[in-house]
């Protein structure tokens, strides 16, 4: 499912929106759309196998960022 389905994301005054609320909280926007992709991609499915996994993962890499790594 394409990024723009997430309504937030499909016009520019919502991607500031989140962009700044991403910032108040020390996330990258990068990080933010590709936990938002990891869900979009699992969607219809029954089994959302690695979903987990890949989450865990990217926000493995904010924490990292975080400590300054």
């Amino acid at each position: 499912m394409p990024r723009h389905s997430v309504v937030l994301l499909g016009t520019e005054e919502g991607r500031r929106l989140v962009a700044r609320k991403c910032r108040e909280a020390g996330v990258r926007f990068a990080a933010f759309e590709e936990l938002v992709e990891a869900e979009l991609d699992q969607q219809g499915k029954k089994k959302k196998k690695g979903l987990w996994e890949e989450f865990d993962r990217i926000l493995e890499e904010i924490e990292v960022e975080k400590e300054g790594g």
